[in-house]
């Protein structure tokens, strides 16, 4: 196949069939078949047995799961079941600024210099014979038949299209499986990043309640791995943790860093183009009570991580579940929250920052883009208009072109005088808006 070449798949329901797995991928959450952006991957490993793996690159294996119940459409659906996995690596990649992929295994005899050749090592064939044509059949079917067939390789996470009714979820024992009866890349991606031990969207704009538009909520979300960069994924540094649930869990990961994906590399200009490290983005990093690192306070008011509490007290709320920085204003000047650090920018380029606030009293604050050339003297402001803070948490932003001379900027929330009271801040964000995927080259707001 030529480079940039178009695959144009048709695709109807087999005849005779009394499945359709077939979901929204052909509208949602971008069109298909055809989409130029969305090349073939390719395969990462490629052995000769896909049973027998062990020792081998950790590695995603793509199964096609079938049962006399709905017959062996296999031929039908390969080639779709490879470019829904393509769209999964895709939305892999483009989340961030970061290039990283999936690593697949194929199987070899097959010429992947075709599409259909690669689809045919790629997706693999498998007859369920534990499956109930006549019930729902949950994920440890698949698990225990994939594993009494050969499939047990620790290594390998299985991606199961189920052409009979299952379940789209998660499930490991005795091996990793990530099931839907309902095809698109976004529920597989999302039942993909839960066998890496993340759970559902702990992110949210009110206290104990599941967030809506973001990571792992639902598979018509287009960048299914955290566009904000505040939980589960960072690529920029993988050593970094993040917690995966509410308190009391104390569970920690990066799911940039697991060996099914490649070593992230920078950058590839994804969606979110992100300037700050993740401790600037999350606070997370300390105790309740303790003083932020990456942070510091000028005029009036003095800040501290937040008290623990429970969620409804607003004292304690978070935004993400777990850590976020509270500022104590005072009256006599006006207060300046900052990030220390002041992230290299380019002269014309547009920037925009983002942070999430929240209070339990009443107070106005502007976020503030501070514009220094390279002798770091000040050049000038870009100042938001002035909010009024609610007890909601609310993402607020300013964007900015950097003016000529310009060097590094530094980000603030600004609390003008005359006021007393505290609020809440995280989720802090700076986009260099050049993704080439938005109206402005930042991600989209909220």
């Amino acid at each position: 196949m030529a480079a940039g070449a178009l695959v144009v798949l048709t695709m109807a329901t087999p005849a005779g069939a009394v499945f359709d797995p077939i979901a929204t991928e052909p509208v949602a959450p971008y069109a298909q078949p055809v989409d130029a952006s969305v090349p073939k991957r390719g395969c990462t490993t490629t052995p000769a047995d896909p049973k027998n793996t062990t020792g081998s690159t950790p590695a995603v294996q793509v199964i096609y799961a079938w049962h006399d119940g709905n017959g062996n459409n296999y031929e039908a659906y390969v080639e779709r079941i490879a470019k829904i996995v393509d769209r999964m690596d895709w939305l892999l990649d483009e989340s961030t600024n970061y290039d990283q992929h999936i690593k697949t295994s194929c199987r070899t005899g097959y010429d992947t210099s075709t599409y259909s050749g690669y689809a045919h090592a790629l997706v693999i064939p498998e007859k369920i014979e534990l499956a109930d044509p006549a019930a729902e059949n949950p994920p440890e079917v698949m698990a225990d038949d994939l594993a009494a067939a050969g499939y047990d390789d620790a290594n390998r996470k299985y991606v199961v299209f189920e052409d009979f009714d299952g379940t789209g979820t998660a499930h490991c024992g005795p091996v990793c499986v990530a099931t839907a009866d309902e095809w698109d890349s976004g529920t597989m991606m999302h039942e993909l990043i839960h066998l890496h031990n993340v759970d559902h969207a702990k992110v949210t704009e009110v206290p104990d309640t599941l967030a809506v538009n973001d990571v792992m909520s639902s598979q018509y979300n287009d960048w299914q791995v955290d566009q904000e960069f505040n939980n589960y994924y960072d690529p920029s540094e993988v050593s970094a943790l993040f917690y995966t649930s509410n308190h009391p869990s104390t569970n920690k990961v990066n799911l940039a860093a697991y060996p099914q994906f490649t070593t992230p590399i920078c950058c590839d200009v994804g969606y979110s183009n992100d300037l700050l490290t993740a401790q600037e983005r999350t606070i997370e990093a300390q105790a309740p009570y303790s003083f932020p690192t990456g942070f510091s306070v000028s005029g009036g008011g003095w800040m501290q991580i937040t008290p623990p509490g429970a969620d409804n007290q607003v004292s304690a709320r978070y935004y993400d579940g777990r850590r976020s920085l509270t500022m104590n204003v005072q009256a006599h000047a006006e207060g300046f929250l900052s990030i220390t650090r002041r992230p290299a920018v380019t002269a014309g380029q547009r920037y925009k920052f983002f942070t999430r606030l929240t209070t339990g009293a009443s107070g106005d604050v502007k976020l503030r883009l501070s514009w220094y050339n390279g002798s770091n003297s000040l050049i000038s402001t870009s100042d938001s208009s002035l909010y009024a803070l609610t007890s909601d948490w609310q993402e607020y932003n300013v964007s900015a072109i950097a003016p000529s001379g310009t060097a590094t900027v530094q980000l603030s929330v600004v609390s003008p005088s005359g006021q007393n009271f505290a609020y809440l801040t995280d989720s802090w964000q700076l986009n260099h808006c050049n993704n080439g995927k938005t109206v402005d080259g930042c991600r989209i707001d909220g």
